[in-house]
């Protein structure tokens, strides 16, 4: 499977996929090729995965699937090949795929956006979705505290950014503890003037590291979360990623 150049290629509307599986990809409204997959992504045992569902749509037999994925801002790459056996007429595979990080790199708008061309022995099928950053999120991301008191210190001001969290529901604690299963882990923890601060880090497989500070009022909906980074390009990814684990 060679497609390198994606030039010219429409792409489905891109949409964020966390927890449940969502539509990937369908195409027997238009062209009668008959078919669809449902995916989503996970993290498992410190490994990004794509968890896929393809289903046969179409009146012929499909067979001889491979994946490949365009390049990317942070190198995701298959980890192995895309088992799916032959589909007939209606069935249905469940398709795990190991991901890895590092693949080809070529930043993309957005940051997390991903190209995949799916091809088997009836077509070509192509398709975009939106990587969830917190899948790239590693086991290792916990700063000791001075050093992140130091590194919070010598990244500039310029390199801040602050997002307000809306509804917020849970305590410091469990919000911490919800984020340590995302590998966001918490530094610190205080009380100011009866606010919490959780002071949090986290590494992407990039090396990128990221700083946080999360101020929660209690009985307060919203939250107020402060980012540095040396490469602040990231926050709406991390943004995002606070906001999904959150309200979930």
């Amino acid at each position: 499977l060679k497609i390198i150049n994606y030039a010219g290629i429409f792409y489905t509307n891109l949409i964020t996929y966390y927890g449940n599986k969502r539509i990937f990809f369908n195409n027997f409204n238009t062209f009668s090729l008959g078919l669809e997959i449902w995916g989503t992504f996970s993290r498992q045992n410190g490994q990004p995965r794509m968890e896929m569902t393809f289903t046969n749509k179409a009146m012929q037999p499909m067979s001889g699937f491979a994946i490949q994925l365009n390049k990317n801002s942070f190198g995701v790459c298959p980890a192995g090949g895309l088992v799916v056996g032959a589909l007939g007429a209606g069935g249905a595979a469940e398709a795990p795929l190991s991901l890895a990080t590092s693949g080809p790199v070529q930043r993309m708008e957005p940051l997390n956006n991903l190209q995949v061309a799916i091809k088997n022995n009836v077509d070509v099928f192509y398709f975009a979705c939106l990587i969830p950053v917190h899948i790239l999120f590693t086991e290792d991301g916990q700063l000791d505290k001075r050093v992140f008191l130091s590194t919070w210190k010598e990244i500039p001001a310029a390199n801040e950014v602050q997002h307000t969290l809306s509804n917020v529901i849970g305590t410091a604690d469990s919000i911490a503890q919800k984020m340590t299963l995302n590998n966001i882990f918490t530094i610190a923890k205080r009380n100011v003037e009866g606010q919490d601060m959780l002071y949090q880090s986290l590494k992407l497989t990039n090396n990128i590291w990221v700083l946080l500070e999360l101020k929660l009022q209690p009985g307060n909906p919203e939250a107020t979360l402060s980012l540095k980074s040396r490469t602040v390009e990231v926050a709406t990814c991390i943004f995002q990623a606070y906001e999904a684990i959150i309200k979930s």
